[in-house]
Parts: structure tokens; sequence; C-alpha cells
């Protein structure tokens, strides 16, 4: 057992969808309201993180192709 196990937890990814998009949200807000480099880094970090998050729920579906849940890597 690795000490990043708690990574594949499927909490672990509603968490991250979750902050992600109330990041999202917060950036989108702030450059409605005044336009600053920081609502931007806001708008990209809500991205990110939800796009981390989608890849990451695919990733563990079983037989998809992204799927390593038993350890294999698929290569196309």
């Amino acid at each position: 057992m690795s000490r990043l196990d708690f990574l594949r937890s499927p909490w672990i990814t509603i968490a991250v969808v979750a902050v992600g998009g109330l990041t999202l949200g917060l950036g989108i807000g702030r450059m409605l309201e005044r336009p600053d480099v920081l609502a931007v880094v806001y708008g990209v970090l809500g991205v990110v993180l939800l796009w981390w998050g989608i890849s990451d729920y695919r990733k563990a579906r079983p037989g998809t192709p992204e799927s390593e849940r038993d350890g294999s890597h698929t290569i196309e």
C-alpha cells in the first residue's frame, strides 16, 4: 500500500470536482464584477481541477479504455 492510495478514493474525486466548480464560479464571478489577474487565476485553477476530477472519474469506471483500477495501463 503506497502513501498515495487515498487519491484513488471516489470521495477525493467528488471533493475535487466540488472545489473546482466553486473556484471556477468564483473566478467567473470576479471576472464579471471587476476583471483582474486573480480572477483569471481562479478561473484557470477551477478548470484544471474540474478536468482532473472528470478524467479521474473516467479512470475509476471499469470497462473504459482509461480504466486503471486493476493497475494495468492501456496502450492504444
